[in-house]
């Protein structure tokens, strides 16, 4: 049975913290495979203009090429209205019976989980890998895991993961401003930015 690590998210663009925090897994052999999802339509980030989810898709395909053991999944992209993680969790498990599922998140998000659509269901279909700071287990972290098993009998193991200051927005806006962004994203990334022009600043 494979183990296969999930990370979702908008990837908006997709940089260096994503493909450094999936390497770290299959480096710790935690995972066998990293599997990258790009959200489709998310009811969480609504209001923000965003690139297409193909275009999204195609960002992460350029960042990962040539990597063994990475892919990129279309899920989320080709389905209809809004992305909810419990029904990609579950649509993973009638496709891929075989494998067995670590979705990947911040520690940060085992605070706030409970408030995602259908969170029992996440629980039910895998098992939450929750990357934390390296060398640090908030005594508050300790605690919400705990409750999360007892009310949801959630399998949730801790990763320490090197602690990365990498933000999306902090990336657009350099790319808005024609400043230098090569040590936060992959080269293929970078370049397929530039040649499509995206995160060009409007001229109005």
């Amino acid at each position: 049975m494979a183990k296969i690590g999930i990370l979702g998210g908008s990837f908006h663009p997709f940089h260096n913290g994503h493909l450094f925090l999936g390497q770290y897994c299959l480096e710790q052999k935690i995972v066998d495979e990293i599997w990258f999802i790009p959200t489709g339509c998310s009811y969480l980030k609504a209001d923000q203009k965003m690139l297409t989810g193909q275009q999204r898709y195609e960002l992460v395909q350029a960042g990962i090429e040539g990597i063994p053991n990475m892919q990129v999944l279309d899920l989320e992209i080709k389905r209809a209205g809004n992305t909810y993680t419990y029904e990609t969790m579950e649509e993973l498990n009638r496709l891929y019976p075989q494998n067995q599922f670590y979705f990947i998140i911040g520690a940060d998000c085992l605070f706030t989980i409970e408030t995602w659509n259908r969170s029992d269901r996440i629980f039910n279909a895998c098992t939450i890998l929750a990357a934390k700071r390296e060398g640090k287990t908030d005594r508050k972290i300790k605690d919400k895991i705990n409750q999360l098993r007892e009310t949801y009998q959630a399998r949730i193991m801790l990763l320490d993961f090197p602690e990365m200051d990498i933000s999306s927005t902090v990336i657009r806006e350099r790319l808005e401003n024609e400043e230098d962004v090569s040590n936060l994203l992959p080269q293929g990334v970078l370049q397929r930015i530039r040649e499509k022009g995206y995160f060009k600043k409007e001229i109005s």
